[in-house]
């Protein structure tokens, strides 16, 4: 069985440059309040709050977002290996302007599915596809794994519908 990519969100990204400048400066404050250069205890306090708690901030910032994206990506395998799949209709590929990595904003495939026992509408979206892939779409329906426990948790198929890419620059 080929492994499904789950994709990283911006908020996992920023987790994974925020931990390890946190990691950075607060063993840095720590060090430099416990050595004490001038041999002033206001010096070293200033160390200790300017790199200790900047490193505070930031280690504790990206683990909290590093953490739920992890958390999400466990939820969304959680639903294509233990749930239930349903055909979601394709309604729209938008590109993600908060989102940059080198230069190009990611696309996100958003997808529309009814249930038909309550009525309601549910919205799926897609994770960042780097490469515009509107045209190489081989059907207007994507699969949709829903987790049993919760609908709100879905995972968007989007390789079932793709046929293989390969990039050449």
């Amino acid at each position: 069985m080929e492994r499904k990519k789950y994709g990283w969100t911006a908020k996992g990204i920023v987790g994974m440059i925020f931990t390890p400048i946190g990691l950075l400066f607060l063993p840095l404050g720590l060090l430099l309040w416990h050595v004490n250069v001038t041999g002033d205890p206001r010096d070293s306090l200033v160390f200790l709050i300017a790199f200790g708690g900047v490193g505070a901030v930031f280690l504790l910032l990206g683990l909290a977002l590093l953490f739920a994206d992890l958390r999400r990506r466990h939820l969304q395998r959680r639903a294509y290996e233990g749930g239930y799949y349903v055909m979601a209709h394709i309604a729209r590929a938008s590109v993600q302007r908060n989102v940059n990595l080198n230069g190009s904003n990611p696309l996100v495939i958003e997808c529309h599915y009814t249930d038909p026992d309550t009525g309601i509408a549910h919205v799926y979206y897609s994770r960042y596809l780097y490469t515009d892939v509107t045209d190489l779409l081989t059907s207007d329906e994507v699969p949709v794994y829903i987790d049993r426990m919760d609908d709100r948790v879905g995972f968007v198929d989007i390789d079932a519908v793709l046929p293989k890419i390969q990039i050449h620059k």
